[in-house]
């Protein structure tokens, strides 16, 4: 049996799965569209430089794990896993993008056996082709989940990934962890796609005016859904993330520059869709999410 399947062999997989192998845990990919099971010859770049690799497997059928983790777009959720039979005693634990996705998982699993997970690390992908993966790790950061139901105790086999990634950092209610991380993405991801900038060019004066109506937006809708964000603390975590990643491209702009899908349902797209079931109008997200959706359409 496996200690992990990953779903997602990309700059976030290729980095859990190194460092899940590099503490000795058996780990394999998994992706269904494969024609047949085969190698992947995985490279990390840790981020002081030191090159690690592995020859992991690459399943087209789902083989018998505790883990399976799933980290691809939210909007490739559903797809990922359509097909594939997940055992009963299986953890699966969603590691994306926004909120939202998880509802696409629930008509395969039981409640119980879904975790919610927020990243920070910095992960970039340097080269993918058919059988090889090379990921560097830019940056340390924290692993944040919690179970889809709130559970209180914390699940079997956790220890995994602790000892991977630590800190891992267990929540009896991850969901303010995760309306957390949304704020930073309504806020820094749209922004950096429609201006065409990296993050750090969002601390200008310019852009503040904007950043606030929006954390005052997202404050409001969270507050109807019985979690507590306040918004001037939400505005101090953008602007600390712009700078701390003043270099770096998000990940929606990087979509965007390459004309894919972006993830902006699940991320301005869920705080307009929260806010209206609450007969609440959240004007500037909806622009942006307008924006956003109005440039993937315009695709040539």
């Amino acid at each position: 049996m496996y200690h992990c399947a990953i779903i997602g062999a990309g700059a976030v997989g290729g980095l859990i799965a190194a460092k899940l192998s590099q503490n000795h845990n058996k780990v394999c990919f998994v992706d269904r569209r494969l024609s047949e099971s085969s190698q992947l010859e995985l490279e990390l770049e840790q981020w002081q430089g030191v090159k690690l690799q592995f020859k992991l497997p690459y399943l087209n059928q789902l083989a018998p794990c505790r883990w399976l983790i799933i980290c691809v777009k939210a909007h490739q959720v559903a797809q990922a896993i359509e097909g594939l039979s997940i055992a009963a005693d299986c953890q699966v634990l969603l590691m994306v993008n926004g909120i939202g996705a998880e509802q696409s998982l629930l008509s395969t699993l039981k409640p119980e056996q879904l975790f919610l997970a927020s990243n920070t690390h910095g992960a970039l992908l340097i080269d993918k082709q058919a059988h090889q993966l090379r990921v560097k790790h830019t940056g340390l950061g924290k692993i944040d989940l919690g179970g889809y139901l709130n559970q209180v105790l914390k699940p079997q086999y956790l220890a995994y990934l602790n000892q991977a990634f630590e800190p891992v950092y267990w929540h009896n209610n991850i969901y303010p962890v995760l309306w957390q991380k949304l704020a930073i993405n309504c806020c820094i991801n749209p922004l950096t796609a429609i201006h065409r900038c990296r993050n750090g060019e969002l601390l200008k004066p310019q852009y503040q005016s904007e950043i606030t109506h929006l954390c005052a937006e997202i404050s409001h809708t969270a507050a109807l859904e019985s979690i507590a964000l306040s918004e001037q603390q939400l505005q101090q975590s953008v602007l600390q993330v712009a700078k701390l990643t003043a270099n770096n491209f998000s990940s929606m702009q990087q979509d965007l520059a390459q004309q894919r899908r972006s993830e902006i349902d699940y991320i301005n797209g869920y705080l307009v869709e929260c806010a209206k079931r609450h007969g609440l109008d959240t004007p500037c997200n909806l622009a942006l999410l307008q924006r956003i959706k109005q440039m993937e359409q315009d695709y040539a």
